[in-house]
């Protein structure tokens, strides 16, 4: 399939909506579509995940903070502008979710969908917005009662934040 491109604000929507623009950067949840098909964070299927969002790093997208939970996993990432346009998110998001489930069930000795259809996306729009969603990414672990600090949870990977803002 070709790849398809975004030039300015492109909003379109399956069951939750999608807006996508030009430069911007995004948070992003991938859910697990039965939570008793898989434990993500098993120590042979996180890595799988997160060499996956590693993969397309500086390639298609500049990777921030991602993790990964046992049932669903985050990134905040920002797709690469080239010759004035980007990937579609979707495209990426798709890449990212094949891979890791052709991967994942070939690991569990399984066929069929592993993932939700639908991913969660928003766009970061601010400094400040992106520090409080690499927060949660960072606390997720925590909250869920997984770890007792975040820098013990071993499926989380710090990224390269945004610039800072001027003014």
């Amino acid at each position: 399939m070709p790849k398809r491109y975004v030039k300015e604000l492109t909003i379109h929507r399956r069951h939750l909506p999608h807006w996508e623009f030009l430069g911007a950067m995004y948070f992003i949840t991938f859910n697990l579509k039965d939570p008793t098909l898989c434990d993500f964070s098993r120590d042979d299927v996180a890595p799988v995940i997160l060499e996956a969002f590693a993969h397309y790093a500086n390639e298609r997208y500049y990777l921030c903070d991602h993790t990964v939970m046992p049932d669903h996993a985050h990134t905040i990432l920002q797709p690469i502008v080239r010759d004035g346009r980007v990937e579609q998110l979707g495209d990426m998001v798709g890449d990212i979710k094949g891979y890791t489930a052709h991967k994942i069930n070939e690991l569990l000795g399984r066929k069929g969908a592993l993932w939700l259809d639908e991913s969660y996306d928003r766009i970061v729009r601010d400094r400040e917005e992106y520090e409080e969603k690499a927060k949660y990414i960072f606390e997720n672990p925590v909250k869920a009662g997984l770890v007792k600090r975040g820098e013990d949870w071993k499926w989380w990977r710090p990224g390269i934040p945004p610039p800072k803002e001027d003014g």
